[in-house]
């Protein structure tokens, strides 16, 4: 029995993590067409593919120009790869942004709209996209970062710092976690956040409500039956130039990358095993974040993971 095709779908792909991600897919799952998106030009990313991989390589890659903000942009990916492929199996959303905090009321909350709209609300037009379409052991990937960890807050109370957790935590549905970070936003804009025990940090609010949506997707899929679709947010730990990460043991791309394609590309039914609706640190720390995190994660012991070698 011939083995099947599959697509996969990286978002944020030109640079980075994301680049290297889509690129480990292409090199391991030779049957995947991979498309690998960014909102900026694309041109020339296909053939500097090809001469690191090989020209059958660049054959199985798309590079496309998508704003993850651009619904329309997003659907019309969407009826491309549904009317060719029947649905999708592997989605990483890795496009995101960051702003160094500035906490002026002229700035601030333009920082908080940019972030959000890519972080948060770009990933919602992703999956929301697709998700009548995600195949049966489709695998999601959701990359977060430290910053989503409460203790990353230094300039708030450890009281204020347990509300927040709180407030993502008892989000049981998307509609309410939606209602929470439209609060953040109005409060930015206000200039009543601090009041309001928000911390002075778009990028944080944005990567803690990925890590909520994640949970609360994944409840979403085993209530409507979904035959093993997974989702994970995952932190690969790589380099952020403008991120405090002293505390982090931090990989290179191309090893944060061969993570999360690990966990793009597990086994069908290895669920028994293998984490749902986590957040997982360091390539080996699952963490359920409605019971915290272990923070530095740099001696815990790797997953068995098995891999589906198509």
């Amino acid at each position: 029995m011939p083995k099947r095709v599959r697509v996969a779908l990286v978002t944020g792909a030109t640079r980075g993590i994301g680049y290297n991600v889509g690129k480990e897919i292409v090199k391991r799952m030779p049957l995947t067409t991979t498309y690998l998106t960014s909102r900026v030009n694309v041109a020339g990313f296909q053939a500097i593919l090809g001469m690191q991989l090989g020209a059958a390589a660049r054959d199985r890659a798309k590079f496309v120009r998508m704003d993850v903000r651009d619904l329309e942009a997003v659907n019309g990916m969407k009826e491309k790869i549904v009317k060719t492929f029947g649905g999708l199996d592997i989605l990483v959303n890795n496009a995101g942004i960051y702003h160094v905090p500035d906490k002026s009321l002229s700035v601030f909350p333009k920082q908080v709209q940019e972030i959000l709209g890519i972080n948060y609300w770009g990933t919602k037009n992703v999956i929301g996209s697709f998700f009548p379409h995600f195949k049966p052991h489709s695998r999601i990937v959701n990359i977060t970062s430290n910053l989503g960890h409460i203790m990353s807050v230094k300039s708030m109370e450890d009281e204020l710092k347990e509300a927040l957790r709180l407030r993502f935590n008892s989000c049981s549905n998307e509609f309410e976690l939606d209602g929470l970070l439209l609060k953040f936003q109005r409060d930015a804009i206000q200039g009543t956040w601090r009041k309001e025990g928000w911390p002075s940090c778009g990028y944080t609010v944005s990567k803690m409500a990925i890590n909520a949506y994640t949970r609360i997707l994944q409840t979403q899929f085993d209530e409507d039956d979904r035959e093993d679709v997974v989702v994970n947010a995952v932190y690969p730990c790589t380099k952020h130039s403008k991120i405090d990460q002293s505390d982090m043991k931090i990989l290179d791309d191309e090893e944060g990358a061969k993570f999360v394609f690990y966990m793009a590309a597990v086994k069908p039914n290895s669920h028994g095993v293998f984490p749902r609706g986590a957040v997982i640190w360091n390539n080996s720390r699952v963490v359920d974040n409605r019971d915290g995190y272990t923070y530095n994660n740099k001696h815990q012991q790797q997953l068995p993971l098995e891999i589906e070698q198509v």
